[in-house]
């Protein structure tokens, strides 16, 4: 499409919009999202409203990790193992080689899937996921379909029409608050973050703006560019290897599906394990929200999950299906021997347990397998009622939550103020 006339149909938009008549209410909803995204857009040139805590510290440097988390004590500096230092020279030079050819001729390494389930150098991620993601190709497709500069026209036109500013900017503040990257409120990255999000809820009617979104934006911007991560979004959400898309439609309909298609796989394959959740009163939604909705992000350690990241972008959707069965099983002889308060606090926070994760990477691919020689890796087609439709919505809907009397555990409620709380059903 000519460039100049899709200017002058986004000012024509535009303009209806502005001089249609509009209610109090209305009013009030366009004021307050002007305010925030003016707000975004000062950054952090305006200090009136941010916390003392939320002021960068140098002596936070002594107490972040290699992958910017922040400790609230100083991590010792590990011994020197030059053997081990030199293995990951070498690996990282192989990476690097592979990945030139990569991007050199736009063909798929033969050797790619043997090095992605060995583990990638965090160096290269940056590099190794846009690839994986295909985003030079999705964004050349949408250009030839949409005109160019989609992504600025989506964040143009989200600062003037978006219905979902305002829960973006809650879930902005608290998103890896204890990442070096996203601690500063309005900083360079929690601006970048809401530019993202909120151009994506103009970008996808469908979906608009969902909690657990955010998570998964943070981490593309850990390692790509700002627009890159838009793109990166959309192919996750709409890509036919990933489909992510009806995990955040309205009512959720894909990972109630997962929840179902789990219990199914948890009975067949880790039937210890089933029985004794059974006992328990143990429902899925307690334990297995996030770990199908981030694809395990703050649920395994972060290092962990990185690697599971990995193969995700490169197996597809079926990683998260078969890693839910690969923890139970890897956990199987603590989990069975747990009370019901005790399962809740260590499913909860496995992200803070000492694990083996070159062993759980291995059941993974062992899970994987056997669940493709049984042609269960995939959820069962979706039934006619859970069909995508074409709205948008900017927040998890309203459910009721019954709660399970003979059980003490607490909700997995950390999705803050959210309309929606992921506990029993």
């Amino acid at each position: 499409m000519d460039p100049a006339l899709r200017q002058l149909q986004d000012l024509d938009v535009d303009h209806r919009y502005s001089q249609r008549e509009k209610t109090e209410k209305e009013k009030q909803i366009d004021e307050e999202r002007d305010k925030i995204c003016k707000r975004y857009a000062e950054g952090r040139s305006k200090l009136d409203d941010i916390e003392p805590w939320e002021e960068p510290s140098f002596s936070l440097y002594a107490q972040t990790d290699v992958y910017g988390f922040i400790h609230e004590t100083p991590i010792p500096d590990p011994p020197m193992d030059m053997k081990k230092v030199e293995k990951m020279r070498i690996k990282e030079k192989k990476w690097v080689k592979m990945i030139h050819q990569w991007e050199k001729t736009g063909r798929e390494p033969e050797e790619l899937r043997k090095r992605i389930w060995k583990g990638c150098p965090n160096s290269l991620r940056l590099r190794l996921w846009p690839l994986l993601l295909r985003l030079k190709e999705i964004k050349e497709k949408a250009e030839q379909v949409q005109g160019p500069n989609i992504y600025e026209r989506m964040r143009r036109s989200a600062t003037k029409r978006s219905t979902d500013i305002r829960q973006i900017d809650l879930d902005v503040h608290r998103t890896y608050r204890d990442h070096r990257m996203f601690r500063e409120k309005y900083g360079v990255m929690q601006q970048k973050l809401f530019n993202v999000l909120s151009a994506y809820s103009m970008y996808n009617q469908e979906v608009g703006y969902c909690q657990g979104m955010a998570n998964v934006v943070a981490l593309m911007l850990m390692y790509m560019k700002e627009e890159d991560a838009f793109w990166s979004l959309t192919s996750l959400l709409r890509g036919q290897r990933y489909q992510m898309n009806d995990f955040f439609t309205p009512k959720l309909p894909k990972l109630f599906r997962c929840f179902e298609h789990h219990e199914k796989l948890r009975k067949k394959f880790v039937p210890s394990v089933h029985k004794h959740f059974n006992k328990l009163n143990v429902m899925t939604t307690w334990y297995a929200a996030k770990w199908f909705l981030q694809c395990f992000l703050d649920r395994v350690p972060f290092s962990l999950a990185l690697r599971v990241w990995d193969i995700y972008l490169y197996e597809g959707e079926e990683v998260e299906t078969a890693m839910a069965i690969a923890l139970l099983r890897m956990f199987k002889k603590t989990i069975t021997k747990l009370t019901d308060e005790e399962l809740s606090e260590f499913l909860q926070n496995l992200s803070k347990q000492q694990v083996d994760e070159d062993k759980i990477i291995d059941v993974l691919a062992e899970t994987i397998s056997e669940l493709r020689r049984s042609q269960l890796s995939h959820l069962p087609p979706a039934p006619p009622e859970d069909l995508p439709h074409m709205t948008s919505s900017g927040s998890l809907p309203n459910l009721k939550v019954k709660k399970n009397k003979k059980s003490k555990n607490p909700p997995d409620n950390d999705w803050g103020d959210h309309k929606m709380t992921l506990t029993t059903l």
